[in-house]
C-alpha cells in the first residue's frame, strides 16, 4: 500500500487546474431570483383575488319546462355600487350545456341581493350552475 505524503505546491497547481472548483454561485443566484420572483407573483395573485368585486351563489334552481330554468342567485358585493355580472349555465342529463345566460347585476345600497333569473334552453335540463361572476366597467 502506497502512503503519500503532502502534495508539492507544483502537483497542487496541476491537480486545481485539472479540477477546478465547482462555481455554484450562479445557480444559487437564480435560484434565489427565482423564488423571490414566484413568491411576490403568489402573494400578489393571493391579494388580487381574496376579495373579488363580485361573488355568488346558486341558493336553488328549478326546471319548470322543457325549455326554462328558474335560479336563484345570492349576490354578494363589498361595494354595492359596483355593477356586475355573473354567468349561469344550465345542463341536461349527459352534461351537455344546453343554456347560458349572463345576468346583470345593477348598482344598488345592499351589499347581499337575492336575484331570480331565467335561463332558456334548448332541451329540457337537469341542473343549473353559476360559472362566474366580475365587476362591470
Amino acid at each position: 500500500m502506497l502512503v503519500r505524503g503532502p502534495r508539492t505546491p507544483e502537483e497542487q497547481a496541476r491537480i486545481a487546474a485539472r479540477y477546478p472548483a465547482p462555481r455554484r454561485w450562479p445557480l444559487v443566484t437564480l435560484g434565489v431570483v427565482f423564488a423571490l420572483l414566484l413568491g411576490s407573483w403568489t402573494l400578489w395573485t393571493a391579494v388580487w383575488h381574496a376579495n373579488p368585486a363580485v361573488s355568488a351563489q346558486v341558493l336553488s334552481f328549478d326546471v319548470v319546462s322543457d325549455s326554462e330554468v328558474h335560479l336563484v342567485l345570492h349576490v354578494d358585493r363589498p361595494d354595492p355600487s359596483i355593477a356586475g355580472v355573473c354567468t349561469v349555465i344550465a345542463q341536461s342529463v349527459d352534461y351537455q350545456q344546453v343554456g347560458e345566460l349572463d345576468a346583470q347585476i345593477e348598482p344598488g345600497s345592499e351589499r347581499l341581493t337575492d336575484m331570480t333569473v331565467t335561463i332558456r334552453t334548448i332541451s329540457r335540463a337537469t341542473s343549473a350552475s353559476l360559472q362566474g361572476c366580475h365587476a362591470r366597467s
